[in-house]
């Protein structure tokens, strides 16, 4: 293999993306292309041909595809994590009854629910959920901030007999400008929680990015959640009198 001794060619439709010759000389040389989707309009611009002639070495490749669509039309998709997201008032104590909040007004606190399905054991997951520009989220590990029991819990069973513990499941969180973060070593089987408080600072309708979870050393185990719009209404000048 690491005698290479070969051509390759690369082509989308009828069009020829690139061509060359791989040897022992250029054998750790990157070949790097990028065609815009305005060009993947019909099924015959959409076909990706990947050639190598024959000759001694193997042609290794990867091809991605990235979409960017309003956030709104943004839809969930599970590869083996499912991932949910919803705001409630900070206030309420209904539990799953808490009505899910799409508008609010500014200097409200919101709690952001977030929920994390694993059909199978989880190893170093990480999980990102943006903030909406108008709100910042809440630390509660300040003095000066609201404390909100965040531990999760979680259930399981040993030779018939249900068992109980309580636990944080994930090994480190972060609360930045733009977003939360959670890491997890390891995730067994099961549904867990996470919640945060946020509050609403500037008026306006903003798009919000879809929650996003992945396996660190295998990304192609991933799941995403909705795009969603909040909306955040000015109080008025008498509002607080």
């Amino acid at each position: 293999e690491l005698q290479a001794s070969y051509e390759y060619a690369v082509r989308l439709g009828d069009e020829s993306l690139t061509a060359g010759a791989m040897s022992a000389e250029n054998l750790t040389r990157t070949v790097l292309l990028s065609v815009p989707g305005a060009q993947l309009t019909g099924d015959s611009a959409s076909r990706v041909t990947i050639l190598k002639r024959a000759g001694e070495g193997r042609l290794y490749y990867t091809a991605h595809l990235n979409a960017m669509l309003p956030v709104p039309q943004v839809r969930a998709v599970d590869r083996g994590i499912v991932v949910q997201r919803r705001y409630v008032r900070a206030d309420c104590a209904d539990g799953a009854r808490c009505p899910r909040v799409t508008s609010a007004q500014v200097g409200d606190v919101l709690r952001v629910e977030l929920t994390i399905i694993a059909p199978s054991d989880l190893y170093y997951l990480q999980l990102e959920d943006p903030l909406p520009a108008g709100a910042e989220a809440i630390d509660a590990s300040l003095g000066t901030s609201s404390q909100l029991d965040q531990s999760a819990a979680l259930g399981s069973s040993e030779q018939g007999r249900a068992w109980w513990w309580y636990w944080n499941w994930w090994s480190r969180s972060e609360l930045r400008d733009d977003r939360a973060a959670l890491f997890a070593d390891w995730l067994p089987r099961g549904t867990y929680t996470y919640a945060y408080t946020m509050r609403l600072t500037t008026a306006g309708e903003f798009n919000v990015r879809p929650t996003y979870a992945s396996l660190q050393y295998f990304p192609e185990v991933f799941g995403r959640g909705e795009g969603m719009v909040l909306r955040i209404d000015g109080r008025s000048p008498t509002a607080d009198r």
